[in-house]
């Protein structure tokens, strides 16, 4: 790191900005720790890969930015803790180390020529602010980047300064600060690559990352497009774009999608791969950038339809609400493909699809337990047939019907059907409830309606077998929906005290847990039986509500 960390270096624009988090910075610390604690002990701090570029005179870092990052922070706060511990006791041994660690850091000036690290311009005027010119302040910054190098340093400079104030005089603190000074400077080491051309770099890059972490995936492919580009500001600009349209969508995550909505269905593992084998040229990035760029909002207003910028469609954005609930995600290439496709799909398309969608992912997935990532290429060879035999909603609509659960399969599982995600199960009995009344304008949406065990959670008063409380705790006939104020008053009461409030209740839904099917005002709820009869009951309404055709 010595040798390393002497040099200068700059890190590209089109480079992410710093993103490492509390568990980072923590597994940075304890291998700090560890190196301290075993005199004898090499810690190898991964690869630094640079491209030397000669015209400009400039050594940018290619790969191995953020851990770059990490060490000049940890070197200024070892900095800081020196020159305090020169100031608060005039030790000069103290000085002479604050003066070396300066070096190491650089001053900054109108023209950052003597500082040792300069960062991309996203993240740039903030480090030199208060990482190399004084100590960040203790208040929260609004840039997330900026956030996290402001806790990356508050976390080291405060886990030094404590480790090291046990020492009971100035000269055992010193030594403290000098053992951590030692295990960085020459216990940790990096495997240094320079290349003198920028595409030599990115095959460097590539190769060592090519077997990493999925997520790294987005990393590879924006360093492979901008190798490839003959114009790096117009495609930081794209990507830029795509990054901030996305918002806290995982970049792999769209990708992959996005590529499985027009390509042959590949894994998360293939994608880098087979994307390299497209572009070849610099017309090849833009067109594939610009086509990433012209689908990221519609990819984030289908994935997170309650924040969505463009749709106007109440009810194209209650059902991809309801898929959202439903937990399902491997239907995105369909709608991606629909917007891509050279017919033009209005919202009114996009909700009649959708609608289809929802009704297979329910009844395969939701409640006859089917394999959900059977799904998604189920899902990624029809986006595909939307360029070609499936180009009308109808078509659609058709081939997606024909993979849907038949009627009998799922009223069986629906009888039987339990499940303990409070979303889900509102989302049924909502559903439920509008059928049974379509005028009904109650929001049951709102907080404050909550999920009722009609069969309560705490059995000391109904004295049910355990292994029959059990099974049918959350069984969809012991559940209904009912107002947060009157859930709380009755929760674990019996059954006859209970149903006197359920006829106080505006929810259509609690009507049959008042009278019984002849009309009789209902006076016991008997366990099985009733739960039961109820959920048969819901099964007729189910196949109404989820039907096939």
């Amino acid at each position: 790191m010595k040798t390393f960390l002497d040099g200068q270096y700059s890190i590209p624009n089109y480079q992410r900005e710093y993103s490492w988090e509390e568990n980072e910075i923590q597994d940075f610390l304890n291998d700090l720790e560890d190196t301290c604690a075993n005199p004898s002990t090499i810690h190898f701090f991964g690869q630094i890969v640079v491209h030397n570029d000669e015209d400009s005179q400039t050594k940018f870092i290619i790969d191995g930015q953020q851990r770059t990052i990490t060490s000049m922070i940890f070197v200024h706060s070892l900095q800081l803790l020196y020159e305090n511990l020169y100031f608060t006791t005039q030790y000069h041994p103290a000085s002479k180390k604050e003066v070396l660690l300066s070096n190491y850091v650089g001053e900054y000036s109108d023209e950052e020529k003597s500082l040792h690290l300069i960062l991309s311009e996203a993240d740039n005027p903030y480090f030199i602010q208060t990482i190399t010119a004084r100590q960040p302040s203790d208040s929260k910054e609004t840039k997330k980047s900026w956030e996290r190098i402001r806790k990356a340093f508050k976390t080291i400079y405060e886990y030094l300064d404590s480790h090291c104030q046990d020492a009971s005089d100035t000269s055992k603190k010193m030594d403290c600060l000098n053992r951590y000074f030692e295990a960085f400077f020459e216990r940790f080491k990096v495997m240094y690559i320079e290349a003198t051309k920028l595409e030599e770099a990115f095959i460097i890059f590539e190769t060592l990352n090519a077997r990493g972490k999925d997520l790294e995936t987005a990393d590879l492919l924006k360093n492979f497009v901008f190798s490839k580009s003959k114009d790096v500001d117009d495609t930081q600009k794209k990507w830029n774009s795509i990054v901030d349209n996305l918002d806290k969508i995982d970049t792999t995550n769209y990708i992959r999608h996005y590529w499985n909505s027009s390509h042959k269905f590949i894994r998360k593992n293939d994608l880098y791969r087979e994307i390299v084998k497209f572009i070849k040229t610099p017309a090849d990035v833009s067109a594939f950038l610009d086509s990433l760029e012209n689908c990221s909002q519609f990819y984030h207003d289908i994935a997170f339809p309650e924040e969505n910028v463009d749709f106007t469609d109440d009810k194209l954005i209650s059902c991809l609400k309801n898929l959202k609930i439903l937990k399902a995600k491997t239907f995105y290439p369909i709608l991606l493909a629909m917007k891509q496709a050279k017919e033009s799909y209005s919202e009114k398309d996009l909700l009649t699809v959708a609608e289809t969608i929802e009704v297979y992912v329910f009844r395969n997935f939701t409640i006859c337990g089917k394999v959900a990532n059977t799904g998604e290429r189920f899902f990624s060879e029809i986006a595909l047939r939307i360029y070609g035999d499936l180009n009308s909603v109808t078509a659609i609509c058709k081939e997606i019907r024909k993979s849907i659960v038949p009627d009998d399969e799922f009223t069986a599982a629906f009888n039987t059907w339990s499940g303990s995600n409070r979303e889900i199960i509102r989302y049924i009995l909502r559903k439920i409830n509008k059928q049974l009344s379509p005028t009904d304008e109650l929001n049951l949406n709102n907080s404050d309606v909550h999920i009722e065990h009609v069969m309560p959670i705490e059995n000391s008063k109904w004295k049910i077998p355990e292994d029959t409380h059990n099974e049918y705790l959350w069984r969809l006939g012991n559940l209904t929906l009912l107002s947060g104020k009157l859930n709380i008053q009755i929760s674990n009461e019996v059954f006859p005290i209970k149903v006197s409030e359920y006829a106080k209740s505006k929810i259509d839904l609690n009507k049959s847990l008042c009278t019984c099917s002849d009309g009789t005002p209902r006076t016991k709820w008997i366990v099985p039986d009733d739960i039961d009869i109820r959920q048969k009951y819901f099964s007729d309404y189910a196949l109404i509500i989820w039907h096939i055709h």
